[in-house]
């Protein structure tokens, strides 16, 4: 089979899941295994961390600082970071919500995270990935954040559409 076909039917496949409305295909970040695993095989993430002022912050949180958060995760892409289409952080929140907003039920979203001097980002290019919480709306560390668990998990995307591992971080906010 030539790369053009290979593509095609990676760009099919990609197109399939986008328009199955099974968001579980789209959400879950695949471990894989084995010689099968393709192109974007041994993309992975490891080293998640949510830190304040330059301080991981680890375990259980007392009390909120009012300071931005920043989120890191390194990528490792043994075919070269180039291949790294995105990175994509995804977290939950227990509620009520400290967006002001009406749910009870916590939040999720997802934030990309960027490894090009922005962002939080100090040195571009060197694998590390950052997302800097710029409203402090995203953080355990906020000074009205309700208590309760908080999630972040980390994942990266081959060009190719393949994910990664999934690296994660709990804090505790009592």
């Amino acid at each position: 089979m030539t790369l053009t076909k290979i593509g095609a039917v990676v760009l099919g496949v990609v197109a399939l899941v986008a328009c199955s409305g099974d968001s579980s295909m789209m959400t879950s970040p695949s471990t894989g295994s084995g010689s099968s695993q393709g192109p974007g095989q041994g993309l992975s993430v490891s080293d998640a961390a949510v830190l304040v002022r330059g301080v991981p912050v680890q375990g259980r949180v007392t009390q909120g600082t009012g300071d931005r958060a920043l989120f890191q995760v390194r990528v490792t892409a043994p075919a070269g970071l180039s291949t790294v289409a995105r990175v994509v952080m995804e977290y939950s929140q227990p509620g009520p919500n400290h967006h002001g907003g009406p749910m009870m039920g916590g939040y999720n979203g997802t934030a990309l995270c960027y490894d090009d001097g922005t962002h939080g980002d100090d040195m571009p290019g060197d694998g590390i990935y950052h997302y800097m919480d710029p409203d402090d709306q995203i953080g355990c560390h906020g000074l009205n954040a309700p208590m309760g668990e908080y999630h972040y998990s980390f994942w990266a995307e081959h060009m190719n559409g393949q994910r990664s591992n999934t690296a994660s971080v709990v804090v505790v906010r009592e």
